[in-house]
Order: C-alpha cells, then structure tokens, then sequence
C-alpha cells in the first residue's frame, strides 16, 4: 500500500486497476532469481494468476553448430529449459502461489512479447542487468528498451539483482 500524507493508506483501486496476471520471464540467471521473488511479492499482494516464461534460445546454438543442430543437442536444450522453468515453479509452489509454466523457443523478446499478449497478463516482471558494449554489439541479452515496445500498454517492471 502507498502512503502520503494520508493517516490511513489509500485504496489500492484508486490507484490503478486491479492486476490479475502477470507474467514472469525467469532464465535462471541471477536476475531472473531476483526477479523470481518480487514476483511472488506481487502476485500475494495483487491476489494474481502468475505464468513463468523460459524460452529456449535455439540461435544462439545453431549458429554455434554452423547451421546444424543436431536432435540431441536440441533434446538438451529443451531439458535445460525445463529444468529452469521446474526451478521457478517450485519456488512459486513452496511460496503457496499457484502458477503455470511456458517453454517458448526462439527469440527471447518475441517470445515474450508473444506470451504476454497470448495470456492477456496485465504485468510483465523480468530481471535486469546492465549490458556491457560488447553484449550490446553482439546482441546478447533482453533490450528491455525493446521490450517495452513490443508490449505496448503492458506495465513492465524489471528487477535489478539484490
């Protein structure tokens, strides 16, 4: 609850809109740990429906492989990506927040600008962290200015590391 000069907080309902979904990107990166808990915050203190998002970025391993990815190295992509998505799931579980899970594979800002829109989430929470020269140049990393975009009229919160 917000309060100003006000004896007694204000009714969440003057302030903004009751949110009932958001939507969580989690990579398992320190971040996305972080990220992870403010989520839970939010989704006890908003009574909202959370998905978790982990996306699979195939790119980045076909290009590693020249072209060629093979079925067993895309077998472990995927097991990889399901081990995060398990890892955030068990969280919101122990949390007693009820929650559902995505896999999505490609691009990691199209797939959750995709998502967002797909589960109609009032919210998107994601980690930040600062993107060196070099990631930018290379690409690497969410440009949440980018994201921003993508999710037009989507409330976009992203979580610095604790």
């Amino acid at each position: 609850m917000i309060q100003g000069r006000h004896t007694h907080p204000l009714p969440t309902s003057t302030l903004m809109p009751k949110l009932s979904r958001i939507l969580l990107y989690y990579d398992g990166s320190r971040e996305a740990k972080s990220a992870l808990h403010r989520a839970v915050d939010l989704a006890l203190a908003f009574d909202a429906h959370t998905d978790i998002l982990a996306v699979a970025s195939v790119e980045s391993a076909i290009s590693a492989s020249v072209g060629c990815l093979s079925d067993l190295a895309f077998i472990g992509i995927h097991e990889a990506t399901q081990a995060v998505l398990q890892e955030a799931l068990d969280h919101m579980t122990g949390s007693r927040i009820s929650a559902h899970g995505h896999i999505a594979f490609g691009d990691v800002v199209g797939s959750i600008s995709t998502h967002a829109s797909l589960l109609n989430a009032d919210m998107l929470v994601v980690g930040h962290r600062t993107r060196s020269r070099l990631t930018r140049w290379l690409g690497g990393g969410i440009a949440h200015s980018d994201l921003v975009k993508r999710c037009n009229g989507l409330a976009v919160v992203t979580i610095p590391c604790d």
